[in-house]
């Protein structure tokens, strides 16, 4: 990545929010930019590319067409490819010119959930080694699965089973966050449609006035992301505006806060 004249992170799904989130994790700690795009659309703009690139794809299966085909089209430009995919010897795998294993293990669901938990967890090793501190970045890595675990504590999971009762029959949901949270917001929306087959929107919380705050009405449910970061007071606001407007708020945050009528603590 030190070496490329311009480093482009490419998947589909849930993958693409991974690469998404790529773009924020290497700004933020690397002070590097990288471009990311969605695996079907990355082949329409590779004009760009040269012998000196590096596209680094990102998929659970390394199977998927659209990926591949994309890759294959860069390759022919001279760009040199790696891979961080969860299968060894997928055809993403036999690709690449350098390969990174997820090891999340098999997949048993359609949600690749652990998959992109694994894909994060190296951009952000991969974004601390660029900086030259590999030891912080396992250091935020086991916190984070530290954090993971109080997640699934029982008390937790009963509040989480109670509010799926409630939002079963519901037919609109929308989920917001501002950086790092706003690629989640996206990957929670695309987990709640595939998994539930309700209809659920991901924006940056920014966006809501221009235009998708018009569909929040009385009973909406709407998913606030309110990490303990420098976004908090900027989503603190979307929440109120949801909530202003009778949205059903759902907080998920360090902290709780009167707006939120569910109060979902990480740490």
């Amino acid at each position: 990545v030190k070496d490329a004249d311009g480093t482009y992170l490419v998947g589909c799904g849930t993958a693409a929010y991974a690469c998404l989130a790529g773009t924020y994790i290497f700004s933020k700690v690397a002070r590097r930019h990288v471009n990311w795009a969605i695996g079907s659309e990355f082949g329409y703009h590779l004009d760009f590319l040269t012998n000196k690139s590096l596209v680094i794809a990102l998929s659970q299966s390394g199977e998927t067409i659209d990926l591949l085909e994309a890759v294959r089209k860069a390759k022919a430009k001279g760009a040199r490819l790696a891979a961080l995919v969860n299968v060894l010897g997928s055809s993403l795998y036999r690709e690449a010119d350098y390969t990174m294993i997820i090891g999340a293990g098999p997949e048993k669901g359609v949600a690749s959930t652990k998959a992109f938990t694994g894909k994060l967890a190296h951009l952000v090793l991969l974004a601390y080694a660029l900086h030259g501190n590999v030891k912080e970045g396992q250091a935020v890595l086991t916190q984070a699965a530290k954090s993971c675990k109080a997640v699934l504590k029982e008390a937790n999971i009963t509040k989480i089973q109670k509010l799926a009762k409630k939002l079963k029959d519901t037919r609109h949901m929308y989920v917001i966050g501002r950086g790092l949270s706003y690629p989640a917001a996206l990957e929670i929306a695309l987990k709640i449609k595939e998994i539930s087959y309700i209809h659920a929107e991901g924006l940056a919380a920014g966006e809501l006035k221009h235009g998708p705050l018009a569909l929040v009405e009385k009973g909406t449910p709407c998913i606030a992301l309110l990490p303990n970061d420098e976004t908090y007071g900027a989503n603190l606001a979307g929440a109120m505006e949801m909530k202003a407007r009778g949205g059903y708020v759902i907080g998920i945050s360090h902290k709780n806060h009167e707006v939120f009528d569910v109060w979902l603590p990480v740490a």
